[in-house]
């Protein structure tokens, strides 16, 4: 059975000497596929190597490209939707628009630019029926109101951190959330809450490796192959069986991308055009 990670940076500077040690691992694990996402147009050249580098290990991969909110200083509204053309033109586009979203627990960034640089990117997802693959930090009331107000085609929000009734508002947007190491943490009641009350119909499984590990990894880098300790940990909250859970999972996974999952992506000269 597929068990896909929806979030995972693979080119991040922490894999940069033993990816092929990281994928062998995953692959280990029993993970079958990795959604590698995007963060600055300038490391879209690294995120494709990595995604060819999981392909050659016998991994499935695709890409989510875009310009992450920690960026917005760097990079303007023009250079993010240029860096989406270019990488919408390739041979390697867009299965999902991401990592882009709002922090506004960085008090170092501007508001106004992490506002202009979401939306245009937003906008360019919709336009191709993209989903969007959300950033959230302290941010949750202003990422819907924006999507209240913008045409898109739902996505996901990644490493939530809101309330229970911001959730399920964002579920009422068409998106979904992503399941990762925090779900693992003993103290993590509210979180634990939600993963049992939540819609089963609204969540899918990430690890956001390198970053956010889980309880059993504290003070480590995170990796792709510990994510069937999400599942198995999310198994445990809503009472089910792994194999029954991730079933149901794979479903919302397939629904988030639109059937852009479809094809062999271990065999990228030989796939078709995902419809």
């Amino acid at each position: 059975m597929e068990l896909i990670d929806t979030h995972c940076h693979l080119e991040a500077a922490a894999f940069a000497d033993d990816l092929d040690e990281v994928l062998g691992h995953a692959l280990a694990s029993g993970v079958t596929g990795i959604v590698a996402v995007g963060v600055s147009p300038a490391d879209f050249g690294d995120q494709c190597r990595a995604m060819a580098q999981a392909r050659g290990a016998g991994l499935s991969a695709w890409g989510a490209f875009g310009t992450h909110p920690w960026w917005s200083d760097r990079v303007g509204v023009d250079e993010a939707l240029a860096g989406l053309d270019r990488q919408w033109q390739s041979d390697e586009p867009p299965i999902a628009v991401g990592e882009i979203g709002l922090d506004f627990a960085q008090p170092t960034l501007d508001a106004d630019g992490q506002n202009a640089l979401f939306t245009a990117q937003l906008d360019w997802a919709a336009e191709r029926d993209l989903p969007v693959i959300l950033h959230e930090r302290k941010s949750a009331d202003r990422l819907l109101y924006w999507l209240r107000r913008h045409r898109h085609a739902g996505g996901v929000v990644h490493g939530f951190t809101g309330s229970q009734q911001q959730a399920e508002q964002f579920i009422e947007q068409g998106f979904y959330l992503g399941v990762g190491g925090a779900i693992t943490h003993p103290g993590a009641h509210r979180m634990h809450r939600m993963m049992r009350e939540l819609s089963l119909d609204s969540l899918v499984l990430e690890t956001d490796a390198p970053n956010q590990p889980g309880h059993a990894h504290r003070g480590e880098r995170n990796l792709p192959g510990y994510l069937p300790e999400n599942l198995a940990s999310l198994a445990e909250l809503r009472g089910m069986e792994a194999d029954e859970l991730l079933e149901h999972l794979n479903r919302n996974t397939r629904r988030l991308f639109k059937d852009r999952l479809g094809y062999n992506a271990a065999d990228s000269n030989n796939r078709t055009e995902p419809t």
